[in-house]
Formats: structure tokens, C-alpha cells, sequence
């Protein structure tokens, strides 16, 4: 057991099923934290509040849980969970994927030959139906000038799949209340404050896609909340004013596209498997 805390927020539409796969990629890790922090962001199911129960009684490290009455969001609920953590180094989990059993241990491993780096995510292999189904993948940039600069344009990192220094996060301002593009904000501001970040070159999470995860990229209120991330981003110089006003444009045309296209755009184009010959 190490001391890292495993921060994972749940709330009312989660699946029960997937919660509890999610939670047993953690136990069944190589290297276990000693705090699991999870945040209820909301009311929540019997079948939910179930899973945690029994999950918790049968780990060998703390389980905090902290119930917010209303749902306010992910932001707003992972802010909070960084400042319930008991330690340094946070690891995020979502509650429908799954962590191959080394992760934790490729990260907490690279961060302690890597000092100097605040943030380090990997790629993610994305599934349907069964963890065996992989139908696509999201590489990333490797290196912190790479990530500064891939940010311009878009997500440096797979949310799912990052860890981070408890007090840097802090120090930029920690997650703050923009639905659907949470992550984005906080990578934005830590190009700016100049972090220095890294991605590892592997899958090490499994990430359970459907038609919820392009459905979820669209509306008036997910564009709105990009709106506001590419605008700060534009006033704190990270990004030019033509890059603004191109990357608005084009995510305007993005979330007013059916899901069928969506889909198309993430899985055919923007997270397509390289196959081998």
C-alpha cells in the first residue's frame, strides 16, 4: 500500500454495474492506495449507496465518502475531493471505467523518478459491451511541450486517466463549475502557470464508450461552457485570438451535428486503431 489517494465522484445516472467494476479494477491494483475519496454529487440510488457499502467493507485502506446534497456537477465535485484528500499524489477514476491492474503503479512510479512533473496521464483504449471489444483509442501528446501546445486546439489529457500533485492543482485554482469541459479548464490554466506535465505511451485505462459519451458533447449549455474555457484561455495568452475564434466555430458546427456523425468523428477519425498488417 502506498500513500496516494483515488478520487472518483459518482452520481444519480451511474450504473450500479459499472460502479462496481469500476471499483474492483481498484482493488484488484498492484500497488493500493491508502484513501479512496468518493464524492456523491447528489442523490443517488439505493443500488449505488449498496455497492459503495459493500465495496468499502472489504478493502484494506480508508473510504471516505462526502455527500453533497445537491448535484452541482464534475467540476464542483472534484474540487471538493481535492481538498478532502489525506495526501499528495491523487489518482482520478471515473465510475464507469476500468484501471488495468499496474496502473497506479506506472504512475506513482513515474512520478517519483519524475519530480518535476505535476500532472502525467497515458492513452486510453476505449470499449463497448465487453473490456475484450476495443473499438478505439486516444493517444496523446508525451512531452510538456507538447501537451502546452496540443492544448490549444484541444485536451491534452484523458481526464479518466490522469494523476496529479494535490498542491499544484491547488495553487492554479483547483477544478472549477464548467460542465462538460471541467478537465480542459484546469489543463488551460496549468499551461499557464507553466506545470510541467507528461503523458505514458500506454493504455492504462479502459474507457466504456456508448451513445451517452457523443451525446454528452453537444447542447447549448456544453458549448457555452467551451465558450467560457477558450475565452479565458484566450485572455491568459495561451491561445491567440484567430485560435479562439476558430476553435469556437468549429465546436459550434461539432455540437449541432446528430450523434450518427459524432460518432463517425471520434471513432473513424479522432480515436481510430492503427491496425497492424
Amino acid at each position: 500500500m502506498n500513500n496516494f489517494t483515488v478520487l472518483m465522484s459518482v452520481y444519480a445516472n451511474d450504473s450500479p454495474l459499472f460502479l462496481e467494476e469500476a471499483l474492483e479494477s481498484i482493488l484488484n491494483q498492484s500497488q493500493l492506495p491508502n484513501q479512496l475519496v468518493i464524492i456523491q454529487d447528489g442523490e443517488i440510488s439505493c443500488k449505488i449507496t449498496e455497492v459503495i457499502a459493500n465495496f468499502s467493507e472489504k478493502v484494506p485502506f480508508i473510504v471516505d465518502i462526502i455527500v453533497l446534497q445537491e448535484n452541482h456537477g464534475l467540476g464542483f465535485a472534484l474540487s471538493k475531493g481535492v481538498i478532502a484528500s489525506s495526501n499528495e499524489i491523487i489518482i482520478r477514476a471515473d465510475a464507469d471505467d476500468i484501471s488495468v491492474n499496474n496502473r497506479f503503479e506506472k504512475l506513482t512510479s513515474y512520478l517519483e523518478k519524475n519530480p518535476d512533473i505535476s500532472i502525467v496521464g497515458s492513452y486510453i483504449a476505449e470499449f463497448s459491451g465487453s473490456k475484450t471489444n476495443i473499438i478505439g483509442k486516444r493517444n496523446v501528446p508525451l512531452s510538456s511541450k507538447e501537451i502546452s501546445k496540443f492544448a490549444k486546439y484541444r485536451s491534452p489529457f484523458n481526464h479518466p486517466s490522469v494523476a496529479f500533485k494535490r498542491s499544484e492543482i491547488l495553487k492554479i485554482g483547483n477544478y472549477r463549475s464548467v460542465r462538460g469541459v471541467e478537465d480542459y479548464d484546469l489543463w488551460i490554466r496549468a499551461v499557464y502557470y507553466n506545470l510541467s506535465m507528461a503523458n505514458i505511451p500506454e493504455s492504462l485505462v479502459l474507457m466504456r464508450v456508448g451513445e451517452g459519451m457523443y451525446s454528452r458533447r453537444g447542447g447549448e449549455g456544453y458549448l457555452k461552457s467551451y465558450i467560457l474555457v477558450k475565452y479565458s484561455a484566450y485572455k491568459l495568452n495561451v491561445i491567440n485570438f484567430v485560435q479562439f475564434i476558430l476553435g469556437v466555430l468549429i465546436m459550434s458546427i461539432h455540437v449541432n451535428l446528430p450523434v450518427f456523425f459524432k460518432k463517425i468523428i471520434y471513432t473513424k477519425l479522432l480515436h481510430k486503431i492503427k491496425r497492424g498488417r
